[in-house]
């Protein structure tokens, strides 16, 4: 009877390391977020003034009451300089320390601006731009124009 209790606590010790394992591996891009978040030393005021985003709905976002979108989710990653993949998948790398923040030029956020166009759509506009210069020469290239991101853009759109 005695080894019969002693192989009970034993499995109900392992079981519930094995639940609380599983709780661990199910945290939400909120939960990441947050614990995020808080290791950076950060408040909720912080990330709200970097991210443009009202501190209600961070936290809310942070306490699983509502769902974020995708576009939500890169400004925070952005802001906080983690990694898109640890924030919504839990990918083993936490974070791009070495990442900058994204640099939108002047001239683009004009032409966003009259344009109407998401961020997320602002950030593929930038990162087409950058493909195409990164495969030209080294050569001294002038920054573009809010005319230049105009045809830009609408080279992508005709391409639709």
């Amino acid at each position: 009877m005695f080894s019969f209790f002693v192989l009970r606590v034993i499995l109900c010790s392992y079981l519930s390391l094995r639940g609380a394992e599983r709780f661990i591996q199910m945290a939400t891009a909120g939960d990441r977020i947050r614990d995020f978040r808080k290791d950076l030393g950060w408040t909720l005021e912080k990330l709200a003034d970097k991210t443009k985003l009202s501190k209600g709905f961070l936290s809310d976002i942070e306490s699983n009451k509502r769902n974020a979108s995708t576009e939500t989710v890169l400004k925070i990653a952005n802001a906080m300089g983690a990694s898109l993949d640890y924030l919504l998948r839990a990918e083993q790398t936490k974070a791009t320390r070495n990442r900058q923040p994204v640099q939108i030029p002047s001239t683009l956020s004009i032409f966003a601006e009259e344009e109407g166009l998401t961020y997320t759509d602002t950030l593929t506009l930038l990162e087409t731009h950058s493909a195409v210069i990164a495969r030209r020469s080294n050569e001294s290239i002038k920054p573009p124009t809010v005319e230049d991101w105009r045809r830009l853009y609408s080279a992508i759109k005709s391409v639709e």
